[in-house]
């Protein structure tokens, strides 16, 4: 949970930017293709998602590149916007020191990784996930891309654009690797569940009832637990300390020696921890403020939204593609990797 929310709160600092997620924008139709990365099939497309973002007014309309393409690589070298050309890049880097071998990462443009790694793969358990059905393989970060661009980025960034590009999709790339672990976290707890009651989701897939495989692995105390607590975490981290309540650091013993120092540093932290205690609950006492000030770097309740709308029911998702595989059978269409269920609604 501090990754994502010191990450959303980095990424909170840039203008939302949107040329950066345009395909075909002036901003990135002269890169070409990340050094190393190879080419997926024309009719696959660029297989992270993001092809339906919406950029914006001021972001470029986002459709050059896309319809029909000839394989050529000119329009090849269009279908990437800045972020996914920086993204496949940083993958690429990555996956040559083995990074996507765990079974905890997740790529989000695996068909353009090469096989090969610079460094030897690592050995991990081999009891950790399933493969029957492929289980282990379930991806969703192509949804997770599209929601973090069109919903999550909207809510934490200013709008307009401040030319801090760079700047901007590295802040992107932390907080969707660090999304991607979270989510795909899920397939861990699903197969802890499915040893737990392996006969009754057998019998929920069998019948192909994924609200029924849906219901069982909910767990609602859970779920509020963490909605509270990230939104705990997030007024607290996102504001300035109260400075105006510590003592001064001028005097005696400000270099910690003797007792004056001690208790100088132990008024310094217990003043720090209130200051923090005091942020949190006044920021937990409203559900909104339009004062920025109030809010600190990241309104909290953007960030317990990005939970309960996102996060939560995307790990979800993952959980009830993992059981369906496990269990042999292939997922309903509404839990595909490239859609939330709850769009389907």
């Amino acid at each position: 949970e501090e990754t994502i929310i010191f990450a959303l709160i980095e990424r909170s600092q840039f203008r939302h930017n949107a040329v950066v997620y345009a395909r075909g924008s002036d901003l990135s139709r002269d890169l070409g293709v990340p050094l190393g990365s190879t080419l997926p099939s024309v009719d696959d497309g660029v297989d992270g998602g993001g092809g339906d973002v919406d950029v914006g007014d001021d972001g470029g309309s986002g459709d050059e590149g896309s319809g029909d393409v000839d394989g050529s690589k000119e329009a090849e070298d269009n279908k990437l916007s800045f972020l996914e050309y920086m993204l496949i890049g940083t993958e690429l880097l990555h996956s040559g020191v083995r990074r996507y071998t765990s079974p905890e990462e997740h790529a989000f443009f695996p068909t353009r990784l090469p096989p090969t790694m610079l460094l030897d793969a690592l050995d991990y358990p081999t009891d950790l996930l399933s493969t029957t059905g492929g289980a282990c393989d379930v991806n969703f970060n192509e949804i997770l891309l599209k929601k973090y661009i069109n919903a999550v980025v909207p809510s934490i960034a200013d709008g307009g654009d401040d030319e801090q590009y760079g700047s901007t999709v590295l802040a992107d790339i932390a907080v969707l690797q660090a999304l991607s672990r979270r989510v795909h976290y899920g397939k861990f707890v699903a197969e802890s569940k499915y040893r737990s009651d392996p006969d009754g989701y057998q019998k929920l897939v069998d019948d192909n009832d994924a609200g029924g495989v849906m219901k069982l692995l909910t767990n609602g105390k859970v779920e509020d637990m963490v909605l509270r607590r990230a939104r705990l975490k997030a007024a607290t981290y996102g504001r300035e300390p109260m400075l105006s309540s510590l003592p001064s650091l001028d005097g005696g013993g400000g270099d910690g020696s003797g007792d004056g120092g001690t208790d100088e540093s132990t008024a310094i932290i217990a003043a720090a921890a209130a200051s923090a205690v005091v942020a949190a609950v006044e920021a937990m006492k409203e559900e909104s403020s339009s004062s920025a000030s109030s809010r600190g770097k990241v309104d909290p309740t953007v960030i317990e939204s990005v939970y309960r709308d996102i996060i939560i029911p995307l790990t979800k998702d993952i959980e009830v593609a993992y059981l369906f595989r496990r269990c042999g059978r292939e997922p309903p269409a509404e839990f595909a990797p490239d859609r939330m269920s709850t769009d389907c609604l």
